[in-house]
């Protein structure tokens, strides 16, 4: 099948459409492996003659989609696969730090799925054994009649500005000199503008308004959606509520720390974005 441009080669689906060629997203605990037969510019897609020494290691696998067309597969492995001669082992976080949109979303995807099934193996309601649907991706209770999907929770991300600074805080569980911008779930009934002024208020005392909605971004951490966003803080005073947020300050467009979530990432994004409007305005 044919991909959408806007998808950037990648199709979330759970069917296969038979496709001679076979690609495969290759996944040993929560880390994934990388092919590189040359010892440089590791893959993330594999071949399925690449990845073919690593079908006896194979606990499981199901097709998440198309890759730019063809068939693209998940494969569990157990973690001798990693001793396998051309493949790298990858932390997922670094992984994602380093990739374009389209491998962002397949490397989502594909450890997302996964996590779902190890987690779900017995239905929620009456603790009978699911069994893995046929025609989606969703798991069955044949005792209940009820079809267990992934489960996804939506979040909110946001950089809130003030004029030419930009609020960055760091998490109690973060260690020290890491910042970012704030975040947190959506509670039950809330809508996303809701949970942000919530959130904001909440870890920092900051009262927000003129909210902008930027884009979003799965975060497979284990199965997060996070709505990202550009908001402008009403005053200047800060007051950390200590138990999330350890500490939280105001930094200059041109006076950023150091370390910083790539713009691969939803926080970079929100940041490079609020930098860039920042030189314009302000030069």
């Amino acid at each position: 099948m044919s991909v959408p441009s806007g998808l950037g080669g990648f199709y979330a689906g759970s069917t296969k459409n038979n496709t001679e060629k076979k690609w495969v997203i290759a996944v040993v605990g929560s880390d994934v492996l990388l092919f590189s037969d040359d010892g440089a510019n590791p893959r993330l897609a594999i071949s399925s003659d690449e990845a073919d020494v690593l079908r006896f290691f194979c606990e499981r696998r199901l097709c998440i989609g198309q890759w730019h067309g063809d068939d693209c597969e998940v494969w569990d492995l157990l973690p001798e696969a990693t001793a396998c001669e051309g493949f790298v082992r990858s932390e997922l976080r670094s992984l994602l730090a380093h990739s374009n949109d389209a491998e962002f979303s397949l490397a989502s995807r594909a450890t997302q799925l996964l996590d779902w099934q190890r987690k779900h193996q017995f239905c929620g309601q009456c603790g009978s054994p699911n069994k893995i649907s046929a025609t989606e991706h969703s798991l069955i209770c044949d005792n209940c009649n009820l079809n267990h999907y992934p489960r996804i929770s939506p979040c909110v991300i946001v950089a809130v500005t003030l004029g030419d600074k930009c609020l960055l805080a760091r998490h109690a569980n973060w260690p020290e000199g890491r910042l970012s911008t704030l975040a947190g779930f959506i509670e039950a009934g809330e809508s996303a503008e809701q949970a942000l002024h919530r959130e904001v208020f909440e870890e920092v005392g900051i009262e927000i308004d003129n909210i902008r909605y930027i884009g979003s971004q799965a975060w497979p951490y284990p199965g997060q959606l996070m709505l990202g966003y550009i908001a402008e803080a009403k005053s200047e005073t800060i007051n950390v509520d200590g138990i999330e947020i350890a500490e939280a300050d105001w930094f200059r467009y041109d006076n950023l720390p150091s370390i910083l979530a790539p713009p691969t990432i939803m926080a970079g994004r929100l940041i490079k974005q609020f930098i860039d409007e920042a030189v314009e305005l302000y030069g």
